[in-house]
């Protein structure tokens, strides 16, 4: 068979005494043993050294394709064998997704590795190492490791903000595009930390869905934003309602409808409501998601897609889940004024949540040009800086539109 068939193939023959890769050399793949037995080997001040000899079901070769280095070590078939190839961009691909704190460990380990082995060669070790020097050159392994490092700090930070009370909510309005009338707020955790100052939520809140954290944070912003909610509604005559964003690791907990229950009858709050954002993640497992939203509905808490459009975008969630709410994302929005398909698109999402009797929020409406286009498609509501960047309570409970009457509803 050519060589270059062989390539293709994701196992691989090796005849006895076959070289597989030899130490100094570029490593493009990785392989597990299929069939056979493999020598691991080196030369040490001229002499030949086996390091190991390896059989089926050993993985060799791995460490040349995550730091992108030369061979270590040499590779001879023992035995006829069979090697399952593992490209570079199978394990890329794995690391770069991978939890941060996971891709530490693994960085460390292997800078001790690496250490360890050219010391053992009587070598100098290296001063740095990185990752991926084609595409992230500037970035050294030190400064990576550096950025896991805070990483792992900030968690312990953050269970102390917890205790401390470090955290607090603001709200963005969300308004009737037809009425102009405050229909609710979306509430927004934010984090003032004593170290660090505001921390960005897009940072910390992966970290604590990455953790148990994500369960007592969550508890919290609903404990608040219903009491706050209590205080808001003394403003109007019409019920609000306060979304809450809800996290894929909330809705793995079987008590997470129980407790909002009762958090909701101790506060006065009526379900109808408290509106539940979930992301389209969430309703990846599709048997606990179902349950999670029948219960929801029948005890009559509001259920919100959010970023719709962005993600996985399947049509099935909106026929399966029977979903209240469906939120555009503002990447959408922000393009209605000047690019064709963000129209098409948002008018496709308005008309398919009408044809399933659910509503529409706009999300990042900047402009009257963008409401006005939204009410003419039929989008019941909006939220962004035209009506309000987020706000305190107080500034929430004093809060009166600035935004005109929307020009399509006159």
């Amino acid at each position: 068979m050519p060589y270059s068939l062989l390539q293709s193939l994701p196992v691989r023959p090796f005849k006895a005494g076959d070289t597989i890769f030899r130490e100094g050399e570029v490593g493009d793949f990785a392989y597990i043993i299929e069939e056979g037995e493999v020598e691991i080997w080196t030369t040490v001040q001229g002499q030949r050294l086996v390091l190991n000899v390896l059989s089926k079901g050993s993985l060799f070769g791995e460490l040349a394709l995550v730091d992108q280095k030369p061979r270590s070590a040499s590779a001879t078939a023992q035995t006829d064998c069979l090697l399952m190839v593992v490209t570079n961009e199978q394990v890329k691909q794995r690391i770069q997704e991978a939890d941060p704190i996971l891709r530490l460990l693994l960085l460390v380990v292997l800078r001790y590795f690496r250490s360890e082995t050219t010391h053992f060669r009587g070598a100098k070790p290296e001063q740095s190492l990185t990752l991926y020097p084609a595409a992230e050159a500037e970035q050294s392994l030190s400064a990576r490791i550096g950025e896991a490092v805070d990483l792992i700090r900030m968690e312990g930070e953050l269970r102390e903000a917890l205790h401390q009370g470090q955290f607090s909510l603001a709200y963005q309005p969300i308004v009737n595009l037809r009425t102009n009338r405050l229909e609710g707020f979306e509430a927004l955790i934010r984090w003032q930390s004593p170290r660090r100052g505001l921390i960005r939520p897009d940072i910390f809140i992966p970290l604590a869905e990455a953790t148990s954290l994500i369960i007592p944070l969550g508890q919290w912003v609903i404990q608040q934003g219903l009491t706050d909610l209590k205080q808001l509604q003394t403003q109007h005559a019409h019920p609000l309602f306060m979304s809450f964003n809800i996290a894929s690791r909330q809705i793995e907990g079987g008590d997470f409808v129980p407790g909002l229950l009762e958090t909701a009858k101790t506060l006065g709050v009526k379900p109808q409501q408290i509106k539940l954002e979930i992301l389209e993640r969430a309703l990846f497992n599709r048997d606990m998601a179902m349950h999670w939203v029948q219960a929801c509905r029948q005890e009559g808490f509001l259920l919100a897609l959010d970023d719709f459009g962005t993600g996985y975008s399947s049509l099935q969630y909106l026929n399966e889940y029977k979903l209240d709410t469906v939120k555009i994302d503002k990447s959408f929005v922000q393009g209605l004024e000047h690019h064709s398909n963000s129209r098409s698109i948002c008018q496709a999402v308005i008309n398919l949540a009408a044809a399933l009797g659910m509503t529409v929020v706009a999300e990042g409406v900047e402009t009257l040009a963008q409401a006005s286009l939204l009410a003419e498609m039929g989008c019941a509501y909006g939220q962004g800086y035209l009506f309000a960047k987020p706000l305190s309570l107080n500034q929430a409970r004093a809060w009166q539109s600035p935004c005109p009457e929307v020009p399509g509803n006159r």
